[in-house]
């Protein structure tokens, strides 16, 4: 299995624009997927945007600006799961992402993890 290139993404949150590296594959034509779209995540094509911050996985998990979804799909009947990045400002997009389009496959549902507590 080929590995998926880690790439600049821009994600907002609050008014502010931040760079996340993220796996390429939140928009991608090969094999397609439209869950960037959905999410607001959008890949860095040239120099990065002025005015953004870059923010990591765990610092923005810590500090609550980011969520993971978990999503189901299935490849040739066999249901696969993914864990995706969702801004807190757009969690109702990563719930409602069944029938968007992730490695080429229709999303039959997503979750917020279980494992995950709100305070």
């Amino acid at each position: 299995m080929a590995t998926v290139a880690r790439l600049p993404h821009t994600l907002s949150v609050g008014g502010r624009t931040y760079v996340m590296i993220l796996p390429d594959e939140y928009e991608s034509a090969n094999p397609s997927s439209t869950v960037g779209t959905v999410l607001g995540i959008t890949k860095v094509t040239g120099a990065l945007p002025a005015g953004t911050e870059h923010l990591t996985l765990k610092a923005g998990l810590n500090a609550g600006l980011i969520f993971h979804i978990a999503i189901s799909y299935k490849i040739n009947g066999i249901r696969k799961r993914s864990k995706l990045v969702c801004s807190r400002d757009n969690i109702a997009g990563g719930l409602a992402l069944a029938g968007s389009t992730f490695r080429g496959q229709p999303i039959t549902s997503s979750v917020i993890p279980e494992h995950l507590t709100f305070s």
